[in-house]
Formats: C-alpha cells, structure tokens, sequence
C-alpha cells in the first residue's frame, strides 16, 4: 500500500474517532438534560439525541455498546436508524427484553460484543 492509501486510512480512522467523541459528548449532555424526565417521549426529542439519530449507521456500535453499560433508553433512535425493530415482541414495560434483543440483533452483525 502507497502513502496515499496509509494517509486515507489514517484519516477515516481520525474521523471515526472524531465522531465517536462527538457521540460520546452528545450523550452525556443529552442524559444530563433528560436526566428528570418522567416521560419517555421527551428523552426522544431531546435535540442531543436527534443529533445522534442524524449520525445515521455510524452511530449504531457506540449506541448499543452505550445500552449495553447503561441501560439508557435507545430503542427509538435504534429503529429510526435501522428500520427494524427485533425488540417487537417484547413485553411492554420490560426494558431488558427490549435492551436483550437490540444487544442480541447488534451481536448477529458484529456490531457489539
């Protein structure tokens, strides 16, 4: 591999990292902000939180890695980036069927350990 091929991977590795930090900035501020919300529905429309909707694909390992540890509540912004929801049958209420089969769906794509 030349130095121009080296460069890019160097820099798609700069960018991803770049977006994993702003991942992880978004989300600290977005359950510090929500942290007293009774309502589900207002944690979705938290503008923190669509903002990590809008980094599409490429949020999906660090959102289910950030369900995995902590349980948070991102089973919307999972379906609208994915389209599919495998947590369908899960009981309502019963957030660890719902957080189970996403971590169970991103383990099948190698997504989540």
């Amino acid at each position: 591999m030349g130095m121009r091929g080296a460069a890019a991977i160097d820099g798609a590795g700069a960018e991803e990292a770049a977006l994993e930090r702003r991942f992880l900035e978004l989300a600290e501020e977005w359950r510090s902000a929500t942290r007293f919300d009774a309502f589900v529905g207002d944690l979705d429309r938290d503008p923190r939180y669509q903002a990590i909707i809008a980094m599409g694909e490429a949020a999906l390992p660090w959102i289910l890695r950030d369900l995995a540890q902590t349980g948070d509540h991102w089973f919307h912004a999972l379906r609208t980036i994915t389209g599919e929801d495998p947590a369908a049958d899960a009981r309502p209420g019963r957030i660890a069927e719902f957080q189970e089969a996403w971590l169970q769906w991103g383990r099948d794509r190698g997504l989540v350990e």
